[in-house]
């Protein structure tokens, strides 16, 4: 839909031969069950998400935001499943079977529901932002209504930008030379034009801005995460630590006992806060980068393409539905992103560890840790080397006779003795 010359253009209306609608000679039906598949990820995560998040406890604002953000990303790919499944899954390619309602309004919602989302983002990435610089202000909770209303008022101007898209495609019915009625959903080179100009407009003045906003406020937020991913008391302790240590006396061994069980646990508290931000640090990343490689490339992919004369071709198809798949795959990953991520922290590093200590147990690191730490390690029987945990398991002591005890006993003296000598 869109994308280049019109074929009709060129063509008689009322007749026309069936190879004139075969135009992909590619993998369809492997592009077909990537895009379902994604799409069915998407619908049903963002099903849960919905779910979830009328029933936890956050913030107005971020309930809103959640929800808008479920419900434009599955309106995407439902938009999108109607055209792209449609186009894949039939042995006529620009056959168009969805109705002439749907072929005006599917590019207004493809186009509507993509802006809805990224606002969304925007919105979620504003309130972090708020949260995060702002964070000893007072609590930034505006009212439910507040909430809902804004978020009327934003679909309303996504509405709106949106709508012009429905003057650029027409429903055309034509009769192929076996006598079936089939019908097409297209634009003409008029309306490509118009097309054109329309993304270069909504590119500069929405997507442009809008795009630049949320990297500015993700990255303000990991800036500031990393130049405080070291504790703030991180030199009053360390000043406070010395002084308690030079005012000991070199014979308190208790108390200076004491102090370095509480020097220990200071210093594990501080580890747990720069992990915990490093992991946030991490995160932030993940989000920009997922948002980078999976939205972008759609809108710049289709703007190069209107501006360009680029001739549809196969390699022309395989782009466009692997750059569809991705903007789908954003849809997808946004629940594990934004209301999931902790089960999805915790799932990937269950991955994680189950890899490495599946594909890499020939390369474990264990004896090395255990001679760093410390770790005694004895000599076993015939020349094996065993840790002290190994040691402690029967299998690995050595044997020893059993009729010497494992100590040394004292030795044994008779109650009384003879003096005769004396």
């Amino acid at each position: 839909m869109g994308a280049g010359k019109s074929r009709i253009d060129d063509a008689v209306r009322q007749t026309a031969p069936e190879d004139f609608f075969v135009i992909i000679h590619i993998e369809r039906q492997l592009y077909y069950w990537i895009i379902l598949f994604i799409s069915i990820i998407a619908i049903i995560g963002n099903l849960l998400v919905i779910r979830s998040v009328l029933i936890r406890k956050y913030k107005h604002l971020q309930k809103t935001c959640m929800i808008s953000l479920a419900i434009s990303d599955m309106l995407t790919v439902v938009t999108f499943c109607i055209n792209y499944l449609d186009l894949l899954g039939k042995r006529l390619n620009l056959v168009w079977s969805s109705g002439e309602f749907l072929c005006w309004y599917t590019p207004v919602g493809q186009v509507l529901f993509n802006l809805a989302s990224s606002l969304a983002l925007l919105v979620i990435a504003l309130d972090r932002y708020h949260n995060v610089i702002y964070a000893l202000d007072k609590k930034w909770d505006p009212k439910l209504w507040i909430c809902i209303l804004g978020a009327l008022v934003l679909w309303g101007l996504c509405f709106a930008v949106s709508y012009p898209m429905i003057n650029f495609y027409f429903y055309v019915p034509l009769r192929l030379p076996s006598g079936e009625d089939v019908n097409m959903c297209t634009g003409t080179s008029t309306s490509r034009n118009g097309i054109a100009y329309y993304y270069v407009i909504i590119d500069v003045l929405i997507f442009g801005p809008l795009v630049s906003m949320f990297f500015w406020f993700y990255y303000k937020i990991a800036i500031l995460i990393w130049r405080h991913r070291k504790p703030l008391s991180l030199r009053t302790d360390t000043k406070i630590e010395e002084f308690e240590n030079t005012s000991y006396t070199k014979g308190s061994s208790e108390t200076s006992g004491g102090s370095n069980v509480k020097s220990q646990i200071i210093k594990k508290k501080r580890n747990v806060q720069m992990e915990r931000k490093i992991r946030t640090f991490k995160i932030v990343i993940v989000l920009i980068v997922a948002f980078i490689l999976c939205r972008m490339p759609y809108w710049v992919f289709w703007l190069l393409k209107l501006l360009t004369s680029i001739r549809s071709g196969d390699a022309v198809w395989r782009t466009i539905f692997i750059m569809t798949s991705l903007n789908l795959l954003n849809c997808a990953l946004n629940p594990f992103l934004y209301t999931y991520l902790n089960q999805t922290i915790y799932v990937c590093r269950k991955i994680n560890d189950f890899f490495w200590s599946t594909c890499c147990c020939c390369f474990s690191n264990a004896e090395f840790d255990d001679y760093e730490r410390g770790t005694p390690i004895y000599e076993g029987v015939l020349g094996q080397v065993a840790t002290t945990d190994q040691w402690k398991t029967p299998r690995n002591r050595p044997e020893v006779n059993p009729g010497y005890e494992k100590f040394p006993q004292v030795p044994h003296f008779p109650k009384y003795t003879s003096v005769n000598r004396y």
